[in-house]
């Protein structure tokens, strides 16, 4: 099997037979360090000959390293790597910022796959989860995962349209997946991912070993996302003890936190998802986002 650099981090492994193609990826968000030392450890094996490919194609991808060099979410404050997948992005000829620049570069890979798996963390305390299409096809490839909470998207609340990279996959007719290992300081599941995406090849059948002999049973908690909280000129802040995590449940009626003085009220049960820390907000952008038990 052959390893070679395609582009700055980025490598690409080819099996000596046809098959599938895989993405890998880690760093879209510089700060979200399981990701990047799960696509490094991955090169590593590959350089050493302990990771060898019976075929296909498999692409290990530090999504931003301009943001990976920044230990940071973004190449600069408020970027966001993973919110540039967009036509309006990629069609337009000029360069933009250097994370509209790297997504022109990363598309025509993640065109290529049949499988993406991007794998992020979250800055607030969060249970490991799979945020992706509940479908037949992505079920064949998240079961390998060992969490137990998936998220699923289908009306775009997260960037507002299509953007993302497993929903860009999607939209070019592969299978998406975003892995959220925890909270970006836990790197404690490093070694967990790796043993899911071995499972994922191996059940592709590019890999001849190192896979259990079929997925682990799981009943998993699904969950839809409702609503995102936007930051408006006027100061928000959550009500006492809301806001602390994701998955952290409130029931319709519950006070979730306030608009300038206006209380915002739940109109229905749920939890909060992917609450940011101060440093990430922004006018006009989420603070937080709502999510329903499917």
């Amino acid at each position: 099997m052959s390893i070679i650099s395609v582009t700055e981090g980025v490598w690409k492994c080819v099996g000596p037979k046809a098959g599938p193609t895989v993405c890998v990826i880690g760093g879209t968000h510089g700060n979200e360090q399981t990701g990047i030392e799960v696509v490094k450890r991955f090169a590593d094996m590959a350089e050493r000959g302990d990771l060898t490919l019976t075929s296909g194609v498999l692409y290990l991808i530090l999504g931003n390293p301009r943001a990976i060099e920044r230990d940071a979410r973004g190449s600069i404050d408020h970027q966001d790597l993973n919110r540039r997948f967009t036509d309006d992005v990629l069609h337009v000829l000029s360069d933009g910022t250097y994370e509209d620049v790297r997504a022109k570069e990363l598309a025509p890979l993640l065109v290529e796959a049949d499988i993406s798996i991007d794998i992020h963390a979250t800055n607030k305390p969060s249970v490991p989860l799979l945020a992706c299409a509940i479908t037949p096809r992505h079920e064949q490839i998240y079961r390998w995962f060992t969490c137990d909470t998936i998220l699923a998207d289908p009306d775009y609340v997260l960037g507002g349209r299509s953007c993302t990279t497993d929903e860009f996959v999607d939209r070019a007719g592969g299978v998406g997946i975003c892995y959220e290992s925890g909270q970006a300081s836990d790197q404690s599941r490093i070694d967990e991912t790796i043993i899911s995406i071995q499972n994922v090849l191996h059940d592709q059948q590019m890999l001849l070993d190192g896979v259990v002999s079929h997925p682990p049973f799981i009943h998993r908690q699904e969950f839809t996302l409702t609503q995102a909280i936007l930051l408006t000129e006027e100061e928000f802040r959550f009500a006492e003890g809301k806001g602390h995590f994701s998955f952290e449940p409130f029931a319709k009626g519950d006070v979730l936190g306030f608009e300038g003085n206006r209380p915002l009220i739940a109109l229905y049960d749920g939890v909060f998802v992917f609450p940011k820390v101060k440093e990430h907000w922004k006018v006009g952008s989420p603070v937080c986002y709502l999510a329903q038990r499917r």
